[in-house]
C-alpha cells in the first residue's frame, strides 16, 4: 500500500515539474516591470550628450535590473550586465542596484538596437 502511495505522489510531483518548466505557472505579465501602473505606460526619455535614454518604473517584488531591462527590450540585449548595471548607477546615483526597494520608482537605461 505504501508502494502505491509514493507512486501516485512521486506522479504528481514529477507532472508538477513537466508543467513548470514546459509552460511555466506565471504569464509573461505577472514577471514584468509593472504594466498596471501609470509611469510605464508612456516611457520618460531624455536625450543629453552624457546621459543615456531611460525610462522610470515602480519595483515589484522579484525585479533585478536586469530582468526589468530585458522586459524594456523585450529579450535579452546586447549589452553587457557590467554596463547595464553602471548605466543604471548614473540614471540612480547613490543606490545601490543590488539593493531595490519594492514600491520605490528608479530608472532604468533604454538602448537603441
Amino acid at each position: 500500500m505504501k508502494r502505491i502511495v509514493y507512486l501516485i505522489i512521486a506522479v504528481i510531483v514529477i507532472l508538477g515539474i513537466y508543467h513548470d518548466l514546459s509552460g511555466g505557472t506565471l504569464s509573461d505579465e505577472s514577471t514584468g516591470p509593472t504594466r498596471s501602473t501609470t509611469n510605464t505606460s508612456l516611457p520618460k526619455e531624455i536625450q543629453q550628450p552624457e546621459s543615456p535614454m531611460y525610462q522610470e518604473v515602480i519595483i515589484e517584488p522579484g525585479q533585478t535590473v536586469l530582468s526589468i531591462v530585458e522586459h524594456l527590450h523585450e529579450g535579452q540585449i546586447d549589452e553587457s550586465i557590467d554596463t547595464i548595471i553602471s548605466d543604471f548607477s548614473k540614471l540612480n546615483e547613490e543606490i545601490n542596484p543590488n539593493a531595490l526597494q519594492v514600491g520605490h520608482m528608479y530608472r532604468f537605461p533604454l538602448y537603441t538596437p
